[in-house]
Protein backbone atom coordinates (compact mmCIF):
# COMPACT_ATOMS: atom_id res chain seq x y z
CA UNK A 1 0.00 0.00 0.00
CA UNK A 2 2.82 2.68 1.02
CA UNK A 3 4.60 1.42 -2.23
CA UNK A 4 1.44 2.58 -4.05
CA UNK A 5 1.17 5.96 -2.61
CA UNK A 6 5.11 6.81 -3.40
CA UNK A 7 4.23 5.81 -6.78
CA UNK A 8 1.16 7.99 -7.01
CA UNK A 9 3.12 10.99 -4.87
CA UNK A 10 6.55 10.42 -7.28
CA UNK A 11 3.50 10.76 -10.82
CA UNK A 12 2.33 14.08 -9.39
CA UNK A 13 5.65 15.47 -8.68
CA UNK A 14 7.01 14.33 -12.45
CA UNK A 15 4.03 15.72 -13.91
CA UNK A 16 4.91 19.06 -12.16
CA UNK A 17 8.04 18.49 -13.64
CA UNK A 18 7.32 18.63 -17.19
CA UNK A 19 4.76 20.77 -16.48
CA UNK A 20 7.71 23.20 -15.32
CA UNK A 21 9.69 21.98 -17.73
CA UNK A 22 7.48 22.81 -20.53
CA UNK A 23 6.38 25.95 -19.54
CA UNK A 24 10.26 27.25 -19.50
CA UNK A 25 10.85 25.73 -22.91
CA UNK A 26 7.70 27.42 -23.88
CA UNK A 27 9.18 31.04 -23.07
CA UNK A 28 8.72 33.85 -25.78
CA UNK A 29 11.79 33.69 -27.38
CA UNK A 30 11.04 33.36 -31.26
CA UNK A 31 12.11 36.75 -31.93
CA UNK A 32 15.79 35.77 -30.82
CA UNK A 33 18.28 34.34 -33.28
CA UNK A 34 21.09 34.23 -31.39
CA UNK A 35 22.20 34.80 -28.06
CA UNK A 36 25.59 35.63 -26.86
CA UNK A 37 27.40 36.12 -23.54
CA UNK A 38 31.07 37.11 -22.46
CA UNK A 39 32.47 38.09 -18.99
CA UNK A 40 35.08 40.83 -19.30
CA UNK A 41 37.13 43.06 -16.38
CA UNK A 42 35.45 45.87 -14.71
CA UNK A 43 35.00 48.99 -16.78
CA UNK A 44 35.39 47.54 -19.90
CA UNK A 45 32.15 48.95 -22.24
CA UNK A 46 30.38 46.87 -24.98
CA UNK A 47 31.76 48.80 -27.67
CA UNK A 48 34.94 47.13 -26.41
CA UNK A 49 33.75 43.83 -26.09
CA UNK A 50 32.10 43.97 -29.28
CA UNK A 51 35.49 44.75 -31.20
CA UNK A 52 36.39 41.07 -29.56
CA UNK A 53 34.88 38.55 -31.35
CA UNK A 54 36.72 35.69 -29.71
CA UNK A 55 35.49 36.82 -26.31
CA UNK A 56 31.88 35.58 -27.47
CA UNK A 57 30.43 32.02 -26.61
CA UNK A 58 26.84 31.73 -28.76
CA UNK A 59 24.67 29.19 -27.60
CA UNK A 60 24.11 27.62 -24.22
CA UNK A 61 27.04 26.49 -22.31
CA UNK A 62 30.09 28.23 -20.29
CA UNK A 63 27.93 30.67 -18.42
CA UNK A 64 30.10 32.02 -15.72
CA UNK A 65 30.23 34.91 -13.45
CA UNK A 66 34.05 34.58 -12.47
CA UNK A 67 34.55 38.30 -13.65
CA UNK A 68 33.03 41.22 -12.51
CA UNK A 69 31.17 42.45 -15.82
CA UNK A 70 29.23 40.05 -17.74
CA UNK A 71 27.28 40.94 -21.06
CA UNK A 72 24.56 38.79 -22.99
CA UNK A 73 23.67 39.92 -26.39
CA UNK A 74 20.91 39.43 -28.08
CA UNK A 75 20.37 39.18 -31.80
CA UNK A 76 16.73 39.71 -33.21
CA UNK A 77 14.95 39.43 -36.43
CA UNK A 78 10.90 40.36 -37.00
CA UNK A 79 10.81 42.68 -33.89
CA UNK A 80 8.56 45.43 -35.12
CA UNK A 81 8.46 48.30 -33.73
CA UNK A 82 5.76 49.32 -31.14
CA UNK A 83 5.66 45.54 -30.22
CA UNK A 84 5.94 45.59 -26.52
CA UNK A 85 8.91 43.82 -25.39
CA UNK A 86 10.67 43.05 -21.92
CA UNK A 87 14.29 41.20 -20.50
CA UNK A 88 12.92 38.54 -17.84
CA UNK A 89 15.51 36.61 -15.87
CA UNK A 90 16.18 34.94 -12.46
CA UNK A 91 15.63 37.27 -9.80
CA UNK A 92 19.21 37.19 -8.11
CA UNK A 93 21.17 40.02 -6.65
CA UNK A 94 23.33 42.03 -8.78
CA UNK A 95 24.75 45.91 -8.50
CA UNK A 96 23.92 47.14 -11.75
CA UNK A 97 22.65 46.91 -14.90
CA UNK A 98 22.45 48.48 -17.99
CA UNK A 99 20.19 47.44 -21.32
CA UNK A 100 21.37 48.62 -24.35
CA UNK A 101 18.55 48.48 -27.20
CA UNK A 102 19.47 49.00 -30.82
CA UNK A 103 17.54 49.88 -34.11
CA UNK A 104 17.48 49.00 -37.76
CA UNK A 105 18.78 52.18 -38.20
CA UNK A 106 21.82 52.29 -36.03
CA UNK A 107 19.78 54.31 -33.32
CA UNK A 108 20.85 53.03 -29.88
CA UNK A 109 18.51 53.23 -26.38
CA UNK A 110 19.82 52.76 -23.31
CA UNK A 111 18.52 52.05 -19.69
CA UNK A 112 20.03 51.59 -16.28
CA UNK A 113 18.92 49.53 -13.15
CA UNK A 114 19.65 49.32 -9.77
CA UNK A 115 18.43 45.96 -7.55
CA UNK A 116 15.33 46.99 -7.01
CA UNK A 117 14.36 48.72 -10.35
CA UNK A 118 13.19 45.95 -12.14
CA UNK A 119 9.48 44.00 -11.45
CA UNK A 120 9.86 41.02 -9.19
CA UNK A 121 7.53 38.61 -10.88
CA UNK A 122 4.69 36.83 -8.76
CA UNK A 123 5.56 33.30 -9.70
CA UNK A 124 8.66 31.66 -10.99
CA UNK A 125 11.15 33.90 -9.00
CA UNK A 126 11.79 35.78 -11.75
CA UNK A 127 12.41 39.37 -12.20
CA UNK A 128 11.53 41.86 -15.24
CA UNK A 129 12.05 44.90 -17.24
CA UNK A 130 10.81 46.55 -20.06
CA UNK A 131 13.42 47.46 -23.06
CA UNK A 132 14.40 50.82 -23.96
CA UNK A 133 13.28 52.12 -27.02
CA UNK A 134 15.52 53.31 -29.43
CA UNK A 135 12.82 54.32 -32.00
CA UNK A 136 13.03 52.20 -34.43
CA UNK A 137 12.36 48.34 -34.64
CA UNK A 138 14.80 46.38 -32.88
CA UNK A 139 17.95 44.27 -34.23
CA UNK A 140 19.87 43.63 -31.00
CA UNK A 141 19.45 43.99 -27.21
CA UNK A 142 22.28 43.75 -24.84
CA UNK A 143 22.33 43.43 -21.36
CA UNK A 144 25.63 44.40 -18.97
CA UNK A 145 25.07 43.61 -15.45
CA UNK A 146 27.94 44.14 -13.08
CA UNK A 147 28.45 41.72 -9.75
CA UNK A 148 25.99 39.22 -10.69
CA UNK A 149 25.81 36.85 -7.31
CA UNK A 150 24.18 34.30 -9.57
CA UNK A 151 24.87 32.63 -12.81
CA UNK A 152 21.14 32.31 -13.67
CA UNK A 153 20.91 35.76 -14.01
CA UNK A 154 22.66 34.88 -17.76
CA UNK A 155 21.56 32.18 -17.97
CA UNK A 156 17.86 32.65 -18.00
CA UNK A 157 17.47 36.24 -19.60
CA UNK A 158 14.97 35.83 -22.07
CA UNK A 159 13.58 38.15 -24.66
CA UNK A 160 9.96 38.32 -25.22
CA UNK A 161 6.35 40.10 -25.00
CA UNK A 162 5.17 41.84 -22.05
CA UNK A 163 3.64 39.98 -19.83
CA UNK A 164 0.34 41.28 -18.01
CA UNK A 165 1.48 40.97 -14.23
CA UNK A 166 -2.00 41.42 -12.64
CA UNK A 167 -3.03 37.68 -14.58
CA UNK A 168 -3.10 34.97 -11.98
CA UNK A 169 -1.50 32.32 -13.50
CA UNK A 170 -2.73 28.45 -12.77
CA UNK A 171 0.85 27.90 -11.37
CA UNK A 172 -0.01 30.75 -8.71
CA UNK A 173 -3.26 29.47 -8.05
CA UNK A 174 -1.01 25.67 -7.68
CA UNK A 175 1.32 27.69 -4.83
CA UNK A 176 -1.52 29.30 -3.10
CA UNK A 177 -3.05 26.14 -2.47
CA UNK A 178 0.12 24.60 -1.41
CA UNK A 179 0.65 27.57 1.15
CA UNK A 180 -3.11 26.48 2.45
CA UNK A 181 -2.02 23.11 2.59
CA UNK A 182 0.99 23.69 4.89
CA UNK A 183 -0.65 25.91 6.94
CA UNK A 184 -2.93 23.28 8.29
CA UNK A 185 -0.31 21.44 10.01
CA UNK A 186 0.72 24.10 11.98
CA UNK A 187 -3.02 23.98 13.80
CA UNK A 188 -2.94 20.31 14.25
CA UNK A 189 1.02 20.19 16.17
CA UNK A 190 -0.24 22.66 18.74
CA UNK A 191 -3.27 20.85 19.20
CA UNK A 192 -1.25 17.52 19.31
CA UNK A 193 1.42 19.54 21.77
CA UNK A 194 -0.78 20.91 24.30
CA UNK A 195 -2.11 17.13 24.45
CA UNK A 196 1.44 15.72 24.59
CA UNK A 197 4.15 17.48 25.10
CA UNK A 198 6.72 15.79 23.35
CA UNK A 199 9.47 18.89 21.56
CA UNK A 200 9.36 17.19 18.27
CA UNK A 201 6.12 18.22 17.36
CA UNK A 202 7.54 22.08 17.78
CA UNK A 203 10.52 21.10 15.66
CA UNK A 204 7.71 20.15 12.87
CA UNK A 205 5.58 23.05 13.31
CA UNK A 206 9.22 24.86 13.10
CA UNK A 207 9.75 22.99 10.20
CA UNK A 208 6.50 23.54 8.32
CA UNK A 209 6.23 27.36 9.17
CA UNK A 210 9.80 27.81 7.77
CA UNK A 211 8.78 25.73 4.74
CA UNK A 212 5.85 27.65 3.91
CA UNK A 213 7.81 31.06 4.44
CA UNK A 214 10.04 29.39 1.54
CA UNK A 215 7.44 28.74 -0.77
CA UNK A 216 5.51 32.08 -0.51
CA UNK A 217 9.06 33.79 -0.73
CA UNK A 218 10.87 31.95 -3.57
CA UNK A 219 7.56 31.21 -5.46
CA UNK A 220 7.19 34.89 -5.91
CA UNK A 221 3.75 35.04 -4.13
CA UNK A 222 4.66 37.05 -1.43
CA UNK A 223 5.47 39.86 -4.54
CA UNK A 224 1.20 40.08 -4.39
CA UNK A 225 1.16 40.60 -1.22
CA UNK A 226 4.05 42.99 0.11
CA UNK A 227 6.72 45.26 -1.50
CA UNK A 228 10.48 43.69 -0.32
CA UNK A 229 14.24 44.76 -1.64
CA UNK A 230 15.74 41.89 -3.53
CA UNK A 231 18.30 41.48 -0.83
CA UNK A 232 15.40 41.22 1.91
CA UNK A 233 13.50 38.47 -0.92
CA UNK A 234 16.70 37.14 -0.84
CA UNK A 235 17.65 36.43 2.65
CA UNK A 236 14.09 35.59 3.54
CA UNK A 237 13.78 33.18 0.91
CA UNK A 238 17.51 31.49 1.88
CA UNK A 239 17.19 31.44 5.48
CA UNK A 240 14.01 30.09 5.11
CA UNK A 241 14.98 27.03 3.12
CA UNK A 242 17.90 26.59 5.48
CA UNK A 243 16.13 26.79 8.71
CA UNK A 244 13.66 24.66 7.54
CA UNK A 245 16.28 21.63 6.96
CA UNK A 246 17.55 22.41 9.93
CA UNK A 247 14.71 22.23 12.19
CA UNK A 248 13.24 19.03 10.05
CA UNK A 249 16.71 17.55 11.16
CA UNK A 250 16.25 18.08 14.64
CA UNK A 251 12.49 16.71 14.13
CA UNK A 252 13.72 13.45 13.01
CA UNK A 253 15.94 13.01 16.12
CA UNK A 254 12.93 13.25 18.08
CA UNK A 255 10.15 11.68 15.98
CA UNK A 256 12.39 8.15 15.72
CA UNK A 257 12.03 5.90 18.20
CA UNK A 258 14.42 5.31 20.97
CA UNK A 259 17.12 3.12 19.65
CA UNK A 260 16.39 2.94 16.12
CA UNK A 261 19.15 5.79 15.31
CA UNK A 262 22.64 5.35 15.54
CA UNK A 263 24.63 7.91 17.59
CA UNK A 264 26.45 8.75 14.46
CA UNK A 265 23.04 9.45 12.85
CA UNK A 266 22.15 11.83 15.62
CA UNK A 267 25.46 13.50 15.71
CA UNK A 268 25.14 13.73 11.66
CA UNK A 269 21.77 15.76 11.87
CA UNK A 270 22.71 18.02 14.60
CA UNK A 271 25.34 18.71 12.77
CA UNK A 272 23.20 20.07 9.69
CA UNK A 273 21.76 22.73 11.60
CA UNK A 274 25.39 24.84 11.74
CA UNK A 275 26.23 23.32 8.69
CA UNK A 276 23.55 24.93 6.49
CA UNK A 277 23.37 28.22 8.38
CA UNK A 278 27.23 28.25 7.64
CA UNK A 279 26.63 28.13 4.08
CA UNK A 280 23.59 29.82 3.69
CA UNK A 281 25.64 32.70 5.21
CA UNK A 282 28.17 32.30 3.04
CA UNK A 283 26.00 32.63 -0.19
CA UNK A 284 24.23 35.47 0.85
CA UNK A 285 27.27 37.60 1.66
CA UNK A 286 30.63 35.92 0.13
CA UNK A 287 31.83 38.56 -2.14
CA UNK A 288 35.16 39.72 -4.40
CA UNK A 289 37.13 36.58 -5.62
CA UNK A 290 34.44 34.09 -4.23
CA UNK A 291 31.33 35.91 -5.56
CA UNK A 292 31.34 33.18 -8.11
CA UNK A 293 31.70 30.39 -6.13
CA UNK A 294 28.92 31.03 -3.69
CA UNK A 295 26.47 29.80 -5.79
CA UNK A 296 28.25 26.08 -6.72
CA UNK A 297 29.67 25.63 -3.41
CA UNK A 298 26.34 26.42 -1.69
CA UNK A 299 24.64 23.83 -4.03
CA UNK A 300 27.37 20.77 -3.29
CA UNK A 301 26.76 21.69 0.47
CA UNK A 302 23.33 20.15 0.27
CA UNK A 303 24.67 16.97 -0.71
CA UNK A 304 25.92 16.12 3.03
CA UNK A 305 22.51 16.90 4.32
CA UNK A 306 20.75 14.63 1.94
CA UNK A 307 23.04 11.89 2.49
CA UNK A 308 22.77 12.18 6.42
CA UNK A 309 19.01 12.57 5.60
CA UNK A 310 19.08 9.11 3.75
CA UNK A 311 21.85 7.24 6.22
CA UNK A 312 19.50 8.17 9.25
CA UNK A 313 16.06 6.93 7.39
CA UNK A 314 17.99 3.73 6.30
CA UNK A 315 19.59 2.84 10.02
CA UNK A 316 16.05 3.67 11.40
CA UNK A 317 14.61 1.47 8.74
CA UNK A 318 16.91 -1.39 9.21
CA UNK A 319 16.23 -1.11 13.02
CA UNK A 320 12.54 -1.68 12.82
CA UNK A 321 11.17 1.82 13.15
CA UNK A 322 7.81 2.16 12.38
CA UNK A 323 7.55 6.06 12.31
CA UNK A 324 10.48 6.54 9.56
CA UNK A 325 8.21 4.73 7.12
CA UNK A 326 5.94 7.82 6.98
CA UNK A 327 9.23 10.01 6.52
CA UNK A 328 10.83 7.64 3.92
CA UNK A 329 7.45 8.09 1.60
CA UNK A 330 7.72 12.50 2.65
CA UNK A 331 11.34 12.55 1.55
CA UNK A 332 11.36 10.72 -1.36
CA UNK A 333 9.75 13.20 -3.96
CA UNK A 334 11.50 16.09 -2.49
CA UNK A 335 14.87 14.35 -1.85
CA UNK A 336 14.51 13.34 -5.86
CA UNK A 337 13.42 16.79 -6.48
CA UNK A 338 16.38 18.53 -4.46
CA UNK A 339 19.02 16.01 -6.63
CA UNK A 340 17.70 16.93 -9.80
CA UNK A 341 17.88 20.81 -9.35
CA UNK A 342 21.49 20.00 -7.88
CA UNK A 343 22.51 18.09 -10.38
CA UNK A 344 20.70 20.43 -13.01
CA UNK A 345 22.22 23.82 -11.58
CA UNK A 346 25.45 22.67 -13.85
CA UNK A 347 23.43 21.98 -16.58
CA UNK A 348 24.20 18.51 -17.61
CA UNK A 349 21.11 18.00 -19.15
CA UNK A 350 20.24 21.09 -21.04
CA UNK A 351 17.09 21.68 -18.39
CA UNK A 352 17.43 25.20 -16.54
CA UNK A 353 17.48 24.76 -12.77
CA UNK A 354 14.17 27.61 -12.12
CA UNK A 355 12.37 24.76 -14.46
CA UNK A 356 12.33 22.88 -11.36
CA UNK A 357 10.89 25.07 -8.86
CA UNK A 358 7.03 24.72 -8.71
CA UNK A 359 8.01 21.05 -8.31
CA UNK A 360 10.17 21.29 -5.65
CA UNK A 361 7.13 23.47 -4.25
CA UNK A 362 4.76 20.45 -4.61
CA UNK A 363 7.45 18.04 -3.02
CA UNK A 364 7.50 20.05 0.11
CA UNK A 365 3.79 20.20 0.54
CA UNK A 366 3.98 16.41 0.12
CA UNK A 367 6.21 16.47 2.44
CA UNK A 368 4.48 18.32 4.88
CA UNK A 369 1.81 16.62 4.69
CA UNK A 370 2.67 12.91 4.83
CA UNK A 371 5.11 14.16 7.67
CA UNK A 372 1.99 15.49 9.60
CA UNK A 373 0.15 11.75 9.82
CA UNK A 374 3.40 10.39 10.71
CA UNK A 375 3.73 12.80 13.28
CA UNK A 376 -0.17 11.86 14.18
CA UNK A 377 0.79 8.24 13.92
CA UNK A 378 3.44 8.78 16.37
CA UNK A 379 1.44 10.95 18.64
CA UNK A 380 -1.29 8.33 19.21
CA UNK A 381 1.51 5.61 19.71
CA UNK A 382 2.81 7.45 22.45
CA UNK A 383 0.05 7.79 23.85
CA UNK A 384 -1.10 4.54 24.09
CA UNK A 385 2.10 4.16 25.60
CA UNK A 386 1.96 7.02 28.24
CA UNK A 387 -1.97 5.98 28.82
CA UNK A 388 -0.28 2.23 29.30
CA UNK A 389 2.23 3.61 31.66
CA UNK A 390 -0.07 5.77 33.72
CA UNK A 391 -2.39 2.41 34.07
CA UNK A 392 0.92 -0.21 34.96
CA UNK A 393 1.86 2.79 37.48
CA UNK A 394 -1.69 2.82 38.86
CA UNK A 395 -2.24 -0.98 38.82
CA UNK A 396 1.66 -0.62 41.08
CA UNK A 397 0.14 2.47 42.90
CA UNK A 398 -3.27 0.06 43.83
CA UNK A 399 -0.94 -3.14 45.29
CA UNK A 400 1.11 -1.09 47.20
CA UNK A 401 -2.19 -0.21 49.03
CA UNK A 402 -3.32 -3.40 49.02
CA UNK A 403 -2.90 -6.04 51.94
CA UNK A 404 -1.58 -9.38 49.46
CA UNK A 405 -3.58 -11.70 51.52
CA UNK A 406 -6.87 -10.24 51.60
CA UNK A 407 -7.16 -7.81 49.15
CA UNK A 408 -8.58 -5.01 51.54
CA UNK A 409 -6.60 -1.47 51.67
CA UNK A 410 -3.31 -1.57 53.94
CA UNK A 411 -3.11 1.42 56.74
CA UNK A 412 -0.41 3.46 54.20
CA UNK A 413 -3.30 3.80 51.63
CA UNK A 414 -5.96 4.91 54.36
CA UNK A 415 -3.77 7.19 56.47
CA UNK A 416 -2.28 9.24 53.38
CA UNK A 417 -5.59 10.54 52.61
CA UNK A 418 -7.59 10.37 55.42
CA UNK A 419 -8.95 14.56 55.26
CA UNK A 420 -10.32 13.83 51.89
CA UNK A 421 -12.14 10.60 53.38
CA UNK A 422 -13.09 13.03 56.31
CA UNK A 423 -14.67 15.59 53.88
CA UNK A 424 -16.24 13.21 51.49
CA UNK A 425 -17.90 12.03 55.00
CA UNK A 426 -16.36 9.31 56.53
CA UNK A 427 -16.95 10.09 60.15
CA UNK A 428 -17.05 6.61 61.67
CA UNK A 429 -14.06 4.56 62.96
CA UNK A 430 -13.92 0.87 64.37
CA UNK A 431 -10.96 -1.13 65.09
CA UNK A 432 -11.67 -5.24 64.63
CA UNK A 433 -9.56 -7.57 66.75
CA UNK A 434 -10.15 -11.32 66.60
CA UNK A 435 -10.41 -13.08 70.03
CA UNK A 436 -7.77 -15.40 70.66
CA UNK A 437 -6.69 -15.90 67.19
CA UNK A 438 -3.19 -17.48 67.83
CA UNK A 439 -5.13 -20.37 69.26
CA UNK A 440 -6.22 -20.65 65.30
CA UNK A 441 -2.66 -20.64 64.16
CA UNK A 442 -1.60 -22.93 66.71
CA UNK A 443 -3.95 -25.45 66.68
CA UNK A 444 -4.72 -25.52 62.49
CA UNK A 445 -1.73 -23.73 61.49
CA UNK A 446 -1.03 -20.77 59.31
CA UNK A 447 -2.80 -22.06 56.20
CA UNK A 448 -6.02 -21.91 58.40
CA UNK A 449 -5.31 -19.15 59.82
CA UNK A 450 -4.50 -17.01 56.58
CA UNK A 451 -8.37 -18.69 55.04
CA UNK A 452 -9.65 -17.41 58.00
CA UNK A 453 -8.31 -13.96 57.70
CA UNK A 454 -9.58 -14.15 54.14
CA UNK A 455 -13.44 -14.98 55.04
CA UNK A 456 -13.21 -12.45 57.87
CA UNK A 457 -12.06 -9.88 55.43
CA UNK A 458 -15.57 -10.92 52.81
CA UNK A 459 -17.68 -10.66 56.16
CA UNK A 460 -16.27 -6.97 56.37
CA UNK A 461 -18.50 -6.26 53.39
CA UNK A 462 -16.54 -3.26 51.91
CA UNK A 463 -18.57 -1.05 49.71
CA UNK A 464 -19.17 2.41 48.49
CA UNK A 465 -20.01 3.78 52.05
CA UNK A 466 -17.94 1.03 54.21
CA UNK A 467 -14.02 1.02 53.57
CA UNK A 468 -12.00 -2.09 55.18
CA UNK A 469 -8.77 -1.99 55.80
CA UNK A 470 -6.46 -4.89 57.29
CA UNK A 471 -4.18 -3.33 59.39
CA UNK A 472 -1.87 -6.05 60.46
CA UNK A 473 -1.93 -9.85 61.89
CA UNK A 474 -5.95 -10.38 62.65
CA UNK A 475 -6.65 -6.47 63.23
CA UNK A 476 -8.97 -4.69 60.65
CA UNK A 477 -10.29 -1.42 60.57
CA UNK A 478 -13.65 0.09 59.36
CA UNK A 479 -14.05 3.32 57.86
CA UNK A 480 -17.97 4.34 57.60
CA UNK A 481 -20.17 7.06 56.28
CA UNK A 482 -24.05 7.57 56.47
CA UNK A 483 -26.84 6.87 58.14
CA UNK A 484 -26.30 4.02 61.01
CA UNK A 485 -23.02 3.83 60.37
CA UNK A 486 -22.14 2.54 63.83
CA UNK A 487 -25.00 -0.37 63.62
CA UNK A 488 -23.96 -1.20 60.58
CA UNK A 489 -20.00 -2.03 61.55
CA UNK A 490 -21.81 -3.76 64.63
CA UNK A 491 -23.80 -6.25 62.03
CA UNK A 492 -20.34 -6.90 60.17
CA UNK A 493 -18.58 -7.79 63.62
CA UNK A 494 -21.25 -9.62 64.85
CA UNK A 495 -21.31 -11.80 60.87
CA UNK A 496 -17.79 -12.45 61.20
CA UNK A 497 -18.72 -15.93 63.42
CA UNK A 498 -21.26 -17.06 61.11
CA UNK A 499 -19.73 -16.73 58.19
CA UNK A 500 -16.43 -18.32 59.18
CA UNK A 501 -18.17 -20.71 60.70
CA UNK A 502 -20.32 -21.55 57.25
CA UNK A 503 -16.95 -21.34 55.16
CA UNK A 504 -14.63 -22.98 57.30
CA UNK A 505 -17.13 -26.32 58.14
CA UNK A 506 -14.00 -28.18 59.75
CA UNK A 507 -12.65 -25.21 62.03
CA UNK A 508 -14.32 -26.58 65.37
CA UNK A 509 -13.16 -23.31 67.55
CA UNK A 510 -15.29 -20.81 67.36
CA UNK A 511 -14.03 -17.17 65.96
CA UNK A 512 -15.63 -14.06 67.33
CA UNK A 513 -13.93 -10.37 67.15
CA UNK A 514 -13.87 -7.60 69.48
CA UNK A 515 -14.59 -3.69 68.24
CA UNK A 516 -13.51 -0.01 69.20
CA UNK A 517 -15.46 2.59 67.65
CA UNK A 518 -15.23 6.38 67.40
CA UNK A 519 -17.56 8.47 66.07
CA UNK A 520 -16.30 12.20 65.02
CA UNK A 521 -17.37 15.11 63.66
CA UNK A 522 -16.23 16.86 60.33
CA UNK A 523 -14.25 19.38 62.51
CA UNK A 524 -12.76 17.43 64.33
CA UNK A 525 -9.27 18.41 64.88
CA UNK A 526 -8.09 15.49 65.87
CA UNK A 527 -6.12 13.07 62.76
CA UNK A 528 -5.70 9.49 62.09
CA UNK A 529 -3.21 8.83 64.21
CA UNK A 530 -5.27 10.13 67.51
CA UNK A 531 -8.75 8.91 66.45
CA UNK A 532 -7.38 5.17 65.59
CA UNK A 533 -5.27 5.47 68.79
CA UNK A 534 -8.20 6.17 71.09
CA UNK A 535 -10.10 2.82 69.16
CA UNK A 536 -7.82 1.15 70.08
CA UNK A 537 -8.03 2.09 73.84
CA UNK A 538 -11.84 1.09 73.35
CA UNK A 539 -11.08 -2.01 71.66
CA UNK A 540 -8.75 -3.12 74.63
CA UNK A 541 -12.01 -2.31 77.19
CA UNK A 542 -13.81 -4.63 75.09
CA UNK A 543 -11.09 -7.23 75.36
CA UNK A 544 -11.22 -6.75 79.16
CA UNK A 545 -14.98 -6.63 79.64
CA UNK A 546 -15.00 -10.15 78.07
CA UNK A 547 -14.34 -10.06 74.68
CA UNK A 548 -17.11 -10.40 71.62
CA UNK A 549 -18.28 -7.14 72.24
CA UNK A 550 -18.28 -3.12 71.04
CA UNK A 551 -17.08 -0.53 72.98
CA UNK A 552 -18.00 2.91 71.51
CA UNK A 553 -17.07 6.96 71.73
CA UNK A 554 -17.48 10.12 70.10
CA UNK A 555 -15.11 12.58 69.40
CA UNK A 556 -15.88 16.61 68.97
CA UNK A 557 -19.15 16.21 71.05
CA UNK A 558 -19.47 15.83 74.72
CA UNK A 559 -18.68 11.80 75.15
CA UNK A 560 -21.60 9.30 76.13
CA UNK A 561 -21.08 7.21 78.85
CA UNK A 562 -18.97 3.94 77.11
CA UNK A 563 -22.17 0.72 76.69
CA UNK A 564 -21.68 -2.49 75.48
CA UNK A 565 -23.10 -2.91 71.92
Amino acid sequence: MAAGILRKLLFLVLIAVAATGASARAAPTASVTRTCHTEVAAGTDYATAAALPGLWTCGAGDWSIARPRAFVRFDLSGATRGEPLELSTRLTRFDHMKLIAIGTDGAVAMRDFGPNDLNFATTGWKMRAALPDPGSPLTRVVMRVDGARHVGLLSDARIGPESASATVARSELLLAWLCGLLSVPLIFNFAFYRVLRQSFVLWHASAVLFMLVHTVTASGLINRFVTFSMMQISVLSAFSWGLGIACAAIFLIGLIEPGKLSRRNIWSLRAIVPWVLVWTTFYLFADGALRGLATPLYNASFFPVIVAFVWAMATAARRGSRAVRFQILAWTPLLLACVVRLVTSVELFGLAPQGMMVAQHVAIGLEIVITSLGVADRFLIIKRQRDNAIAHTKILAGLAERDPLTGLYNRRAIEARFSELIADGFRTMAVIDLDQFKAVNDTYGHTVGDSVLQTVAVALMPESDTIAVRMGGEEFLLLLRGRNAADRAERRRQAIPSRVASEMPGLEQLVTASMGLVEYAADTAADFAEIYRRCDELLYNAKDDGRNRTRKARIGKPTPRSAAA
